[in-house]
């Protein structure tokens, strides 16, 4: 555990305290947008680091953010319909996302065979696998029929 360049194994021999960094959300807020200014990504929605939801949310965000800018007649309707479209989805992404998000795969794994296994699918059919993953994807409006439904952002371009 030690390495030329860090005494990994003394650190934490010699370390007198240990402070855990709780991976930690908050309950979702009842709204993002006052006058002209709004929350997105983490300041709007904080949630624990399951999934890489967070940082691919705040980009989700800032699409939709654009988009609702761009084709609204000010800036007060634009934030109120990014609010509109993304609180109740991100709302429900970070309440789930304590079920421990896509992750649950392994706490089922780990329930089903605490000795281990060589073959997910020994513990988890390939059908189930596909479920939890199609219904983290729906939740997050990353399944095929979300995405293709979507608005091309295309608005003003010349």
């Amino acid at each position: 555990w030690n390495f030329g360049w860090i005494p990994l194994a003394n650190l934490i021999a010699e370390t007198e305290e240990i402070f855990e960094y709780p991976k930690d959300d908050r309950d979702p807020l009842p709204r993002w947008s006052f006058g002209r200014v709004t929350l997105l990504g983490d300041a709007a929605h904080p949630m624990r680091p399951i999934g890489s939801q967070a940082g691919s949310q705040a980009v989700v965000d800032a699409r939709v953010l654009a988009l609702a800018l761009a084709t609204s007649s000010s800036v007060e309707d634009g934030l109120k319909s990014y609010e509109r479209e993304r609180l109740p989805v991100m709302n429900k992404i970070v309440l789930r996302n304590r079920e421990f998000g896509p992750s649950i795969i392994m706490e089922i794994a780990e329930e089903r065979a605490p000795n281990g296994f060589s073959n997910i699918e020994e513990v988890i059919s390939r059908t189930e696998l596909e479920e939890i993953s199609h219904s983290f994807k729906v939740a997050a409006g990353f399944d095929p029929a979300s995405l293709n439904t979507r608005v091309s952002f295309t608005v003003g371009k010349a």
